[in-house]
């Protein structure tokens, strides 16, 4: 067979299986032994498998994915969020949009501590939404804000997915944690330009309300009572960029700031911590299987000579440098309409490091890309993971209204695309002052 028919062969029996609702880790599973055994010897390639899953989570970066989920699921059952939300309110209350923008201010803020986009989503959904229909929000200015900033947290650091994307393709962890910093704030003020000039153009769609007029003391105490949260933001931050610790050092450390912050507010109790520990069991077991496959699915590319004809493919036909950047970029968010994000990095990556290092990409630069790519991809209809944990916080929206409501911010997450390749430094500026 030539290379463009096993990956005809790839492609076509992975959207058999994932289309056949099985969980994508046991699809890659399927898909692995299948391939190995008619590609790559029989059974006898199966005795690859032990030594090569060992390989690919026994990696010390890797410590870092359950300390991130234990820390964001216990932040997210706490409630801790009702602190910045409140506080928020006080003092943006009186601008047009605000709420809108409030969701986009917690957002950012969550993204520091969680690191999970589900769990942002699933937050704001559930705090802010109600609130916002009460007050007369139409859906897009409701629904939209907390999809496009509830998933900055794939972006900005504790990005779990940075973790797993490093892992995966050999990238310096704490530096591509560290860039997705300045992105994040980037895609922050996009999304607050939005609604600014949305509410300004369409008031009827973000109508003002009374809350009073809070003191002076009154802001600045409820911006005193968000300073805990600091503590979660400088330990890991901090210790990254000044070279103090590495991500899963870092990543022990949000943890013990975490139980501090919800000993802080009283929140800290024996049973959150038993779920979350439940939980984090749970997603990190799927993650890890999920790398354990990725593994697997690297050998059978390069077994097959996908990877080799691919590289030999875009530098034979001289193609700009840019132009294939963005056709790889383009074909992940149209497989993100379909796929979710930890299948795509397993589907993709294998393929596109070795085209990354043949064109000598920065990685850590085009790493940052496809973290924003992602983040697309989780809000893009029709099967974005973040639309159906919004369905599911805010059961008396339609699928349709999700769908229209995710549209703008889609196109914000492309123009910050778009700004970071026209100007790289947004992503590796910080990363290159790290200690």
């Amino acid at each position: 067979m030539e290379w463009w028919q096993y990956l005809a062969v790839i492609l076509g029996l992975l959207s058999a299986f994932f289309l056949s609702g099985l969980p994508v880790a046991f699809c890659f599973t399927l898909f692995n032994l299948i391939a190995m055994f008619f590609w790559m010897g029989g059974t006898k390639a199966f005795t690859t498998l032990p030594l090569s899953a060992y390989t690919s989570v026994a990696s010390f970066p890797l410590i870092a994915v359950p300390l991130f989920i234990f820390m964001g699921d216990m932040l997210f059952r706490s409630g801790v969020m009702s602190v910045v939300i409140d506080a928020a309110g006080k003092w943006i209350g009186g601008i047009r949009g605000s709420l809108s923008l409030t969701a986009v201010g917690a957002g950012t803020i969550f993204g520091t501590m969680s690191g999970s986009g589900m769990s942002g989503v699933a937050v704001l959904g559930s705090t802010l939404a109600p609130e916002m229909r009460r007050r007369g929000y139409s859906k897009e200015m409701s629904l939209g804000p907390i999809l496009g900033s509830g998933t900055l947290a794939m972006i900005i650091p504790p990005s779990i997915l940075a973790v797993v994307l490093g892992s995966l393709a050999n990238i310096d962890v704490g530096r591509l944690l560290i860039s997705g910093v300045v992105p994040g704030l980037v895609l922050a003020a996009l999304y607050t330009g939005y609604i600014f000039t949305r509410a300004w153009l369409q008031p009827h769609l973000a109508p003002l309300y009374a809350i009073g007029d809070p003191s002076l003391r009154e802001k600045m105490a409820a911006l005193v009572s968000c300073l805990p949260i600091g503590i979660i933001t400088l330990a890991i931050w901090g210790v990254i960029f000044f070279g103090i610790a590495t991500p899963s050092e870092a990543a022990a450390m949000g943890v013990a700031g975490a139980l501090v912050v919800l000993a802080i507010y009283r929140k800290l109790t024996w049973d959150i911590v038993w779920r979350s520990v439940l939980a984090t069991v749970k997603i990190t077991s799927m993650v890890f299987l999920i790398i354990m496959n990725a593994s697997a699915f690297g050998q059978i590319l390069a077994f097959t000579g996908i990877s080799r004809k691919l590289v030999s493919f875009v530098v034979e036909y001289t193609l700009p440098p840019l132009m294939v950047m963005i056709m790889m970029q383009l074909m992940l968010i149209v497989v993100g309409t379909f796929m979710d994000e930890l299948a795509m990095l397993i589907v993709t990556i294998p393929v596109y490091m070795p085209i990354v290092e043949a064109l000598q990409f920065d990685p850590i630069w085009f790493g940052l890309l496809i973290l924003i790519n992602l983040e697309v991809a989780t809000i893009s209809p029709p099967y974005g993971l973040a639309l159906f944990v919004m369905k599911g916080v805010v059961p008396d929206a339609t699928m349709m209204d999700i769908w229209k409501a995710s549209l703008p911010f889609m196109l914000l997450g492309v123009i910050a695309m778009a700004l970071i390749v026209a100007f790289p430094a947004i992503a590796t500026w910080l990363p290159n002052l790290m200690g």
